[in-house]
């Protein structure tokens, strides 16, 4: 019994710490939930636009995903700032970061997008939904750590 009230006990500064933590957790998983939410918005736009440009302009399967990626990176912009992250005024170069997280999330993808089609064989459709998911990860990172930091 007196284990369990020893370990109950901490002092107030480590449960304030601990307070903190949980809080700014929690505000981390809502913004990545929010951006989700923008995510599979701008995956719709990104995504259509792909297999438009794929299939009907018969574009070569790198053009069309990455004008597909730039495409949903754009109808993403206001909704991840505004309704995500909550910034209602522009900081400087904030458009600028933005857009260099996504180019470089974007070569990172394409680079994935040839190894899965040229080395594992996947057709392009199935690599690019892989694609998808991993630059929605590096995405997410840049975007929380270099351009909306609070």
């Amino acid at each position: 019994r007196d284990l369990l009230k020893s370990f109950y006990a901490v002092d107030s500064v480590t449960n304030f710490e601990h307070l903190y933590y949980y809080r700014a957790s929690l505000q981390v998983a809502k913004q990545f939930s929010k951006f989700i939410v923008v995510g599979i918005l701008s995956t719709i736009v990104n995504y259509s636009c792909f297999w438009l440009l794929l299939d009907y302009v018969h574009l070569n399967y790198l053009l069309a995903s990455g004008s597909g990626f730039m495409i949903g990176v754009f109808a993403g912009y206001g909704l991840n700032k505004s309704w995500t992250f909550g910034q209602k005024q522009e900081v400087e170069n904030q458009v600028t970061k933005y857009y260099g997280v996504y180019l470089v999330s974007l070569v990172l993808g394409l680079l994935l997008l040839k190894a899965l089609t040229y080395f594992w064989g996947l057709e392009p459709k199935i690599a690019n939904i892989i694609v998808i998911g991993f630059t929605t990860l590096t995405n997410f990172a840049g975007i929380k750590c270099l351009v909306f930091k609070k």
